[in-house]
């Protein structure tokens, strides 16, 4: 016997019909509105979801190893209203959901997400299903009701007159991915510097380790973010790897600095990563971008040999500006990833004596920071991408276990760290970085998420 069942939600949005309707159109609207923490992924969506009959197709995880592809098509639209979307073929076929725009006030709305859906199990599970798939499907309306304010404050603050032309080095990586998703939802002409040729339409090929490529190809863009590089979380420190990191970021950005500087119609703005790391162990002394290298690190070493490498652009009159992240925070990778599963067993304690400080970042606020660099004409050098609230590694930890509900566990020594990890434990979680993001705020930009435990509950 088929089953149906009905769910509905609601909330109140600071935000007028009109901008909560238009950001329900936008091109990646769907990436944007999918939690870090959930596996789904969009296999297509139509470049304009606005005209009646759109389609799209959403690949999601529905328990353990059983997936479902779900195919939907936009059946109503009413402007500034209404959106209904149906699936008409797959596993989830008869599928609906319907999103509701009501005024409240000329800058407030209601918004009702309505779900109807059937299934082929017994009426008696109906309570269980139900009770599990609110409980899903609220904390992912959670998330989306976040970004349509997130993202609506975010374009207006930010207005352009006419798309700016991008290209991104590492766009398939943690970072590259969500800004390239940001900037096309936005509005703007993003482009992807591959390593294997032109594998979809806005690709453009380049070899960072030989510099190969068609100079003309990168003529004519506004700006160019460059992110690539070798991980330095994977694998062991051995003298390879190190060798591998410091080239591929080093030598990388030089091939590409080499390209720019001897096109035609160069870019304006060349925005580069760095890291925190580049300020070495400074205990509990606050660092901002004034502040000098460290000194006796790997990691301090690869940032500032990695930032030497863009000045020649400079002189070029290029606007060059090294975003030094910090830890970056999402549940869909990085080293909360990692943290998670240890600590969701219990298992997860704070490091050492948890006294180093770690000057983290959610990661809507890195992608939001690098808009605002890119946005802000007179920012230029270093600009650390950092909440302005850096804790202690024994805050994070007590706050991490508070957001999974569960116990803290043991600590892990400082001499095991060393025995397992080697250098790269020493470095990257035994070291002390209190940073401060002086050259973000002093500009204007608005963190999202400054507290951690509002960071923790946005991405977990």
């Amino acid at each position: 016997m088929v089953s149906r069942s009905k769910l509905q939600f609601r909330s109140l949005i600071n935000r007028s019909p009109e901008e909560v309707f238009d950001w329900h159109l936008r091109l990646r609207m769907l990436e944007r509105c999918i939690p870090p923490w959930e596996n789904i992924k969009v296999v297509h969506s139509d470049r304009r979801p606005q005209i009646l009959g759109s389609k799209f197709s959403v690949r999601a995880k529905i328990f353990g190893p059983i997936y479902a592809k779900m195919n939907l098509e936009c059946s109503e639209c009413t402007p500034n209203e209404s959106l209904v979307m149906v699936a008409n073929q797959g596993m989830l076929k008869g599928y609906q959901y319907e999103t509701i725009i009501t005024p409240q006030s000329a800058h407030t709305s209601e918004i009702i997400d309505r779900f109807s859906f059937s299934h082929q199990l017994p009426r008696f599970f109906n309570p269980l299903i139900n009770r599990m798939i609110k409980k899903r499907l609220s904390r992912i309306l959670m998330y989306k009701h976040d970004m349509i304010n997130h993202d609506i404050e975010m374009i207006k603050k930010y207005q352009f007159v006419k798309p700016l032309k991008i290209l991104i080095s590492g766009s398939h990586g943690l970072i590259g991915k969500n800004l390239g998703y940001f900037l096309e939802f936005t509005g703007h002409d993003v482009w992807h510097l591959s390593r294997s040729g032109k594998a979809q339409e806005k690709d453009i090929y380049w070899d960072p380790k030989t510099g190969e490529c068609d100079p003309r190809s990168f003529e004519g863009f506004d700006i160019i973010i460059h992110l690539a590089g070798e991980s330095i979380a994977d694998g062991r420190w051995t003298k390879k790897k190190k060798e591998r990191v410091l080239k591929s970021r080093c030598k990388g950005t030089e091939n590409l600095v080499e390209i720019l500087k001897h096109l035609n119609n160069p870019p304006a703005a060349f925005i580069s990563a760095s890291a925190i790391g580049y300020y070495g162990n400074r205990g509990s002394e606050v660092v901002d971008e004034d502040s000098g290298p460290g000194k006796g690190l790997f990691i301090s070493e690869v940032c500032e040999q990695w930032e030497r490498a863009s000045r020649e652009l400079e002189e070029k009159g290029i606007r060059v500006v090294h975003t030094r992240f910090g830890v970056v925070l999402t549940s869909a990778g990085g080293a909360l990833k990692k943290m998670l599963t240890p600590f969701k067993l219990g298992f997860g304690g704070k490091i050492g004596d948890g006294h180093q400080y770690v000057s983290w970042v959610a990661i809507d606020d890195v992608i939001g920071a690098i808009y605002h660099v890119m946005m802000t004409p007179s920012l230029k050098g270093a600009v650390n991408v950092v909440s302005p609230n850096p804790v202690p590694n024994d805050i994070l930890t007590k706050k991490l276990t508070k957001r999974l509900n569960r116990w803290m566990g043991p600590p892990l020594p400082e001499f095991l760290v060393r025995m397992l990890l080697g250098q790269k434990g020493e470095e990257l979680l035994l070291t002390s970085t209190r940073a401060e993001p002086h050259r973000l705020s002093e500009t204007g930009y608005h963190f999202h998420y400054p507290k951690l435990s509002q960071a923790l509950e946005h991405v977990i």
